[in-house]
């Protein structure tokens, strides 16, 4: 006798096995996104805009206060002028010179309200190390590109996320697009 599968909800069914001894399966399935918004009520969006001064300082400071991974999938950006960009994990300090902005949370009836500090500012001082993680190089044009990090980023709790313009001078607004997630064992 084979070991029998039956369903976790009590209701005593039992999968099927097709003639090649294949499981019959019609499943639900969803990407890990969906699950944090849909279910968890824990995906947002923040927006930010700012006129970097300089390349020393970030225009965009993020760090996750949350006992859940923050995962940046990406961000959508504007610049007025030619510029190039670079993405930093792992800053130390503590920010001076930014204000606080609040992410939007993309489930309506959430109510949960993100973990973290989230600052932008022409310049943020205070703050050295980190790696640079990414370097974009964005032209001029009259809508917002996409950036995609294809691995995502991840932020431990207390990890640090920064912006920098390597010029400085021309205005800047974008999204940066994240959620929280916890990691599965």
């Amino acid at each position: 006798m084979g070991l029998i599968i039956e369903g976790g909800k009590g209701n005593g069914y039992s999968v099927g096995v097709n003639e090649d001894n294949r499981l019959l399966v019609e499943a639900v399935s969803s990407s890990v996104e969906h699950n944090a918004n849909h279910s968890k009520g824990k995906a947002f969006n923040l927006l930010f805009s700012a006129t970097p001064t300089n390349s020393t300082n970030p225009f965009l400071y993020v760090k996750n206060t949350s006992e859940d991974d923050m995962i940046i999938a990406g961000f959508t950006l504007h610049f007025v002028a030619s510029e190039w960009l670079d993405i930093k994990l792992g800053d130390t300090g503590t920010p001076t010179g930014g204000t606080t902005i609040t992410p939007a949370n993309l489930n309506s009836g959430s109510g949960v309200v993100a973990d973290g500090t989230f600052e932008n500012a022409v310049a943020i001082t205070a703050l050295s190390g980190g790696t640079t993680v990414q370097r974009i190089y964005h032209l001029t044009s009259a809508g917002s590109t996409d950036y995609n990090f294809e691995q995502d980023i991840v932020l431990k709790k207390n990890g640090v996320f920064t912006m920098y313009a390597e010029t400085g001078g021309a205005a800047a607004s974008g999204v940066l697009i994240f959620n929280y997630h916890k990691q599965e064992e």
